[in-house]
Order: structure tokens, then C-alpha cells, then sequence
């Protein structure tokens, strides 16, 4: 059911383009909005084996990619098109979720990489469990990169990977640096 619930939540995020936190959906018909209780939710640092975990899944993708497509994994915005070329060439079965989430941390690594100085990996925990994300310092806003590959193949869509990269990059705009004079976003990676 949790999942059920996290799926339709990033959903409606993918549909509105606004990265927001994970909510509760309500499912009973007789509360009234009035009569939800707030979330509690609670961001902190990533413990070791939360960074132990994502550095193996990185390398795993890393192996992974270098053994298929003769490439390596970078940390920069040439593995958004690694990604792309596993999904164009079917190398990665959609059953296979671990393989997926290990694609999400990758992505992440990207956004990471982008806007070091605005966006940090954190524990989020909610009333519907606890999950790697993506975070604006200081804030709750934060992006769930670990699942968004997954939960596309989930739903059957073929995820374009920059087009999820850019759209999550959107949401965030207002937190990230900017171009003086109105000049957009600051990217850190050459592109």
C-alpha cells in the first residue's frame, strides 16, 4: 500500500512538473481535509551505510555500463545519456527494481554534481517510511531521483532520462543559483 501511495504522489508531481515532499493521499471519503493530521517529517544526514550503499550501487551501475556499453560511469551529465542507452537498448529487465533504484542514484549523483552548494543527499522519513533524497540544504524540499527511473518503468512509460533530469532541475529553480541579470539557471557541469 505504501508504495501504492509514494507511486501516485510522484505521479502527480510528474504531471504538475513540482517536486514536493511525500505526501499521504486521503483515502477515506468521510475525512475532510480539516481532519487529516500533519505529517511529521524528519530529514537528516546520511548515515555510512546509507553512503555505502549508493557508492555500491554507483559502482555496480558503473560495472554494469562498462561491461555493456564500453563506457564508465562519470558523475556528469554524459551519464544521463548511459542511462538512456541501457533503457534504448532493453538492457535492464523492468522486474528489476534494485537494478533501477541503483540507475536513480546514479541520476541523482548528476544533480548532485550540478549544484553542489544547493542540493545534498539526506535520509527523508515520513509517515510512510524512509527514503534517499535529493535535498535543497537547509529546506524540505527535496527530489526522490533513487525511484524516479523505477517508477516510470513501473508504470510502463519509457523514461527519457534528460527530460526527467531537466523537468526535476525545473521544479527546483527557485533554489538553485542563479545567471545574474535573469539569466536562468546556474548549471555547474559543461553541457
Amino acid at each position: 500500500m505504501k508504495a501504492i501511495v509514494r507511486f501516485c504522489v510522484f505521479m502527480m508531481a510528474i504531471n504538475s512538473h513540482i517536486a514536493f515532499a511525500q505526501t499521504l493521499l486521503n483515502t477515506a471519503a468521510e475525512k475532510s481535509a480539516n481532519e487529516i493530521s500533519p505529517q511529521k517529517i524528519t530529514i537528516e544526514d546520511l548515515d555510512w551505510i546509507d553512503k555505502k550503499h549508493m557508492d555500491e550501487e554507483a559502482i555496480r551501475i558503473d560495472k554494469f555500463v562498462q561491461s555493456k556499453l564500453g563506457i564508465s560511469i562519470r558523475r556528469d551529465v554524459t551519464d544521463l545519456n548511459s542511462l538512456q542507452r541501457i533503457f534504448d537498448n532493453k538492457l535492464v529487465e523492468p522486474s528489476d527494481y534494485k537494478m533501477l533504484q541503483a540507475m536513480g542514484i546514479v541520476l541523482g549523483n548528476v544533480m548532485q554534481a550540478d549544484f553542489p552548494s544547493a542540493l545534498e543527499w539526506k535520509v527523508y522519513s515520513d509517515e510512510l517510511g524512509r527514503s534517499r533524497a535529493l535535498c535543497v540544504r537547509n529546506t524540505a524540499n527535496c527530489l526522490f531521483p533513487v525511484t524516479m527511473l523505477e517508477r516510470r518503468v513501473e508504470a510502463g512509460i519509457r523514461p527519457d532520462v534528460k527530460k526527467i533530469y531537466h523537468d526535476a532541475i525545473l521544479s527546483m529553480e527557485k533554489y538553485l543559483p542563479q545567471v545574474p541579470y535573469g539569466g536562468g539557471i546556474m548549471y555547474r557541469l559543461p553541457r
